[in-house]
C-alpha cells in the first residue's frame, strides 16, 4: 500500500502579539483560517518564559518513555526553531504539537516540548504556518504500546 500523498495548501503568516500563549496563539491562527491539518514553516520572536516537558525512561518500564516533570525556565527567551504539527485528536479537537529551541541571555540553550497556556509571547513573534491537505491526520491511542500514534489517511 501506497503512502499517503499530501500537498501544501494555503500558508499563512501572523504576527502574535505580546502575552499570547505561543500554543494557543498557533490554534487560533489555524482556526481563523480553516487549517484542519497543517505544519509550522518559521517563526521569529521571543517568549517571556518557556514551559517544556522532556522524554525520560520510564519508572515503571525501563523499556518504555514518558514525559518527565514540566520545567519552566524564566526568560526572556530567544526563539531559534520550532518545529510541530497541527492535527485532530479522536474527538476532532485541534491539537498543535510543537517543539521547540530557545536561548537565553546568557547563550544557555534549552529545548522540548512546549506546553499549551504557558508560553507567552514576549515582544514579538512571526510564524509562518503551512495548510496540509490531502491527507487526514488523527492521534489515536495505540492500544500495543500505550502511547498516542499519528494516523494518516489519504482524502
Amino acid at each position: 500500500m501506497a503512502d499517503p500523498i499530501a500537498s501544501i495548501g494555503q500558508v499563512i503568516v501572523k504576527h502574535l502579539p505580546t502575552n499570547e500563549d505561543l500554543i494557543g496563539g498557533i490554534k487560533n491562527i489555524c482556526a481563523e483560517n480553516g487549517i484542519r491539518y497543517g505544519q509550522i514553516l518559521s517563526v521569529v520572536g521571543s517568549i517571556r518564559r518557556l514551559a517544556i516537558e522532556c522524554v525520560v525512561v520510564s519508572e515503571d518500564d525501563e523499556n518504555d518513555f514518558d514525559f518527565g516533570p514540566p520545567r519552566v525556565i524564566p526568560g526572556p527567551l530567544q526563539v531559534i526553531g520550532l518545529v510541530g504539527l497541527i492535527f485532530e485528536n479522536e474527538d476532532c479537537e485541534m491539537v498543535a504539537h510543537v517543539h521547540g529551541t530557545f536561548s537565553d541571555s546568557t547563550g544557555s540553550v534549552y529545548g522540548g516540548h512546549l506546553l499549551e497556556g504557558e508560553n507567552p509571547v514576549a515582544v514579538r513573534l512571526c510564524l509562518v504556518i503551512g495548510e496540509i491537505t490531502g491527507v487526514r491526520m488523527i492521534e489515536k491511542m495505540d492500544g500495543e504500546s500505550g502511547h498516542l500514534v499519528m494516523h494518516v489517511g489519504q482524502l
